[in-house]
């Protein structure tokens, strides 16, 4: 059966860390509470599976970001423990182009939560609604930074398996840094941070084999950002459709499309991103970070 006929699982289900953008709601009630030691003041965004808010660390005196999964998704004791289990391993990640996870832990009430470095700067998905393309020199910069951040994430075994361009965060010095590793697997541990089956990621950037809810390794994560650099580079959507479910046919079966004539010289590049079969993409971030800067 070929992969135009296999069944295709969707989830609406998107977590969104826009922690450059501060919203007036208070989707979880935490503002104002005191959780660890750290101080919740305002959220900052919210997506289907977590909140996130503006924190304090009282103890150290710096601020931070704090992520809370809803409750609904935290009653269950062994989804806690593989989430606790998989924020200690991205907590060990240590690269300039992916965000600090400080601590991770558990409320009174249940609330799982973690403690991340706070950037004030804008997202990637800003930066990319104010311009119809960025400059291709820009493009293939973050491009690169990225992939060195995910070289880093995948030596340890760690799949981002959201990555998007709401989920790149710019530092006061420009660096793009990676961050939500909340649907993270890792594979040493054979764990996947899934909800009743459904696959927790944004369809316009989700692999091929999320699509068909395949196994996915960090190639994966490659597509992905095979998808953003194609729209830094054109300002266009790769797939675009409002129904969910044609988006994520059309990743699974439609044509790598063509670039515009003065982007051609970047076509080998994206296709070796965007193969549908993981086996013909570039095999390593390490790979696709070396290519763009050499």
């Amino acid at each position: 059966m070929g992969p135009s006929h296999r069944h295709v699982v969707v989830a609406i289900h998107t977590l969104h860390s826009d922690i450059g953008g501060v919203t007036a709601s208070d989707a979880a009630r935490l503002s104002g509470r005191t959780v660890s030691h750290f101080r919740v003041l305002e959220q900052l965004g919210a997506g289907g599976m977590g909140v996130v808010y503006r924190g304090e660390d009282v103890t150290l005196g710096r601020t931070v970001a704090l992520k809370f999964m809803l409750p609904e998704y935290t009653v269950d004791e062994t989804a806690a423990a593989r989430f606790l289990r998989e924020a200690r391993s991205v907590a060990t990640l240590d690269h300039p182009n992916i965000c600090t996870v400080h601590e991770a832990g558990r409320s009174d009430d249940g609330h799982l939560f973690l403690a991340m470095s706070y950037y004030a700067g804008e997202t990637l998905k800003d930066r990319l609604t104010s311009a119809e393309a960025l400059p291709v020199a820009q493009a293939l910069d973050i491009a690169a930074q990225i992939a060195r951040g995910l070289t880093c994430a995948h030596a340890a075994g760690i799949v981002h398996r959201d990555l998007k361009p709401a989920n790149i965060l710019f530092r006061a010095d420009g660096r793009p840094v990676i961050v939500d590793f909340g649907l993270a697997k890792d594979l040493g541990a054979h764990s996947t941070l899934t909800i009743a089956g459904q696959l927790l990621a944004t369809p316009r950037y989700m692999s091929p084999e999320q699509c068909l809810n395949l196994p996915v390794d960090g190639r994966s994560d490659l597509y992905s950002l095979g998808v953003i650099f194609y729209e830094m580079l054109t300002g266009l959507r790769l797939y675009d459709s409002a129904n969910p479910a044609s988006v994520v046919n059309m990743h699974v079966n439609a044509p790598v499309p063509k670039l515009p004539a003065h982007l051609a010289e970047h076509q080998a590049l994206l296709d070796g991103l965007l193969a549908k079969k993981p086996e013909a993409r570039f095999q390593s971030a390490d790979a696709v970070a070396r290519l763009i800067s050499r």
